[in-house]
């Protein structure tokens, strides 16, 4: 299993030239205005070559069911030039309202329609590229943990469920509460419960790897998304998280910590149709694990 807690296409990714631009170097960059949903303020720059659409594949890559998964490509023209093509998507690519049929040249301020979502392109210097760099990870991340916002985790899980349904695909669900952290809390203080949460949730974007998606649910609840994987995978993976946290042996300002986690796993379509259905099979399924003595799996 990938150990890489990176963060994949489904929240931001940036394809930077390898030469870093100077100061008054500008580039191509995108950045999602309009649409709603998890894909709001997504962006990337564009490079030397950047493609649009739902496959992790691109380099920005969206929720929006209205999107191909390889909807439209833009890159530089030897000129110096930016340029856009609509790939052959369902539902087409416009600029400014107006349908792309063939190559068109880009101007900075130029919106870029695809499916349900606005697209905005723009000349980027450094300063910009480190200025959105930096909102998106506040609009997209869980500051404490570096796990998916819970508002595009939301969402993503929406798109999931609804990809689950229309292609006949299993999706399971992990529910997770971490045991003992009252008792940091109480005996060492909040920096140190803040801590065990931070390091728990590393622990677990990083043993998801490709397999999912994870956020904070709220305190020191969390939740992951598997698509594709069915219960008794997910009760795999759900244990290797049980078994990482439980021997992390983590330590902060030179005192040991051990809290453990407690999960439940509900899989789609055995344990319920809808988001509500899947939540509420999950939830169940985490108290029986309390029930039953914590730092335990149960489905």
């Amino acid at each position: 299993m990938s150990n890489n807690d990176k963060r994949t296409s489904e929240t931001i990714i940036f394809n930077l030239k390898e030469k870093p631009l100077s100061p008054n170097d500008k580039q191509g960059f995108l950045t999602v205005v309009g649409g709603g949903g998890a894909d709001l303020g997504k962006s990337a720059p564009v490079g030397q070559s950047i493609e649009i659409g739902r496959s992790k594949n691109c380099g920005l890559a969206l929720v929006d069911l209205h999107v191909s998964s390889r909807h439209a490509r833009l890159w530089l023209s030897e000129q110096g030039s930016y340029l856009l093509e609509d790939l052959g998507s369902s539902n087409g690519t416009r600029i400014n309202h107006k349908e792309v049929k063939s190559r068109v040249e880009l101007v900075d301020g130029d919106k870029i329609f695809v499916g349900k979502s606005v697209i905005r392109f723009a000349m980027a210097d450094a300063v910009d590229l480190k200025f959105h760099d930096e909102l998106a990870q506040k609009v997209h991340s869980d500051p404490l943990t570096g796990l998916d916002s819970k508002h595009c985790f939301d969402d993503a899980l929406e798109v999931a469920v609804s990809n689950a349904q229309r292609t006949a695909s299993v999706l399971s669900l992990l529910m997770m509460d971490m045991d003992g952290l009252k008792a940091i809390n109480d005996t060492h203080g909040h920096q140190f419960g803040a801590y065990a949460i931070a390091e728990t949730g590393r622990i677990i974007g990083q043993t998801l790897g490709d397999y999912g998606r994870a956020c904070r649910y709220g305190g020191d609840e969390f939740t992951a998304k598997l698509p594709g994987l069915d219960k008794s995978a997910a009760m795999k993976i759900g244990e290797e998280i049980r078994q990482r946290i439980d021997q992390a042996n983590l330590e902060f300002e030179r005192i040991p910590l051990h809290p453990t986690i407690s999960i439940g796993v509900a899989s789609y379509p055995e344990d319920g149709a809808t988001i509500e259905e899947l939540i509420n099979a999950a939830d169940q399924a985490l108290y029986r694990a309390k029930r039953a003595g914590k730092n335990r799996v149960c489905a």
